[in-house]
């Protein structure tokens, strides 16, 4: 089974669980930005969990399926057209089970909330791993190269579930759009570089996530910087994803999946794994503010 790729959109990329396990010799972890969508997509479909699936940016991906079979989107919310070899043209959105035929051209419209679609197949994606994932990173250009119109999509048969029948054609919606965003965090490990004047500023104003962020890191700026209260440089150390660095500036940078693996600015606090993956869908212009667990 297999789908020819029409159109991918600004960008289209595999994507699994991640590659572990290889921090000390400069390789990062990688995988799903929103691990909960992912990980929803394959469930929906009764396939393994580490199941490689396609991370969409904003929409306009659209493929072709060559074989029947069924798949869904998650993550962001859009319209998902489905047209007929006959022409004819059937609705839907992301979020729900959706049986295909040979022929039948599959298309994500852009979001209307989100920033990341995730396209899983019954059996997941055929890709050769590296490293033991099928994941691109983008920072080391590790893992398969970003999709292109004319690519062929094998689907493999990592299935967790043999006899799955969804019980759910429509999945719920798991993000919603609020004014101002919430993001969980964990203090530290240098919340100390920070005078506490800054660190209450830090939990309470608001931030707005700026137009450079990407898979590396969300760029965020505020009316008020956070100031260093240590002065001199700190020695490079171990970064994980959601980890927030406060560079000389005072702007948070929120890392990604596809963070470098040390880092030299200290890190005011961590945020939570559902809070990694709600950052995941954040846009260009969005409102934030942390709170502490």
């Amino acid at each position: 089974m297999s789908f020819k790729v029409i159109s991918t959109g600004p960008q289209a990329i595999f994507q699994d669980r991640g590659r572990f396990g290889f921090a000390s010799a400069g390789v990062g972890t990688s995988g799903s930005f929103d691990r909960l969508s992912a990980a929803r997509a394959n469930h929906a479909l009764g396939n393994d969990p580490n199941a490689t699936v396609v991370e969409i940016l904003l929409g306009g991906f659209e493929v072709e399926a060559l074989h029947t079979t069924s798949i869904v989107f998650t993550g962001t919310e859009a319209e998902v057209m489905v047209r007929t070899a006959g022409g004819q043209s059937k609705n839907a959105t992301t979020n729900t089970i959706i049986d295909v035929a040979a022929g039948e051209r599959i298309r994500v419209e852009p979001a209307t909330y989100g920033m990341r679609a995730y396209f899983a197949a019954r059996g997941g994606f055929a890709v050769e791993k590296t490293l033991g994932s099928a994941s691109t990173d983008l920072i080391s250009h590790m893992g398969p190269r970003p999709i292109e119109p004319g690519d062929v999509i094998d689907v493999a048969t990592d299935i967790a579930d043999s006899q799955w029948w969804p019980k759910l054609r429509q999945l719920p919606t798991l993000w919603k759009r609020m004014p101002t965003e919430t993001l969980t965090v964990i203090r530290g490990p240098r919340d100390k570089w920070f005078t506490q004047e800054s660190l209450n500023n830090f939990f309470t104003q608001v931030f707005t996530v700026s137009n450079d962020s990407n898979r590396i890191g969300l760029r965020m700026h505020s009316s008020e910087p956070i100031q260093h209260r240590v002065e001199g440089e700190l020695k490079s150390e171990g970064m994980v994803r959601g980890s927030i660095q406060i560079p000389p500036g005072g702007n948070p940078v929120v890392f990604g999946p596809d963070h470098p693996v040390t880092g030299g600015y200290p890190v005011i606090a961590v945020l939570t794994s559902r809070s990694c993956d709600r950052s995941a869908q954040l846009l260009p212009g969005d409102k934030v503010r942390f709170k502490l667990l």
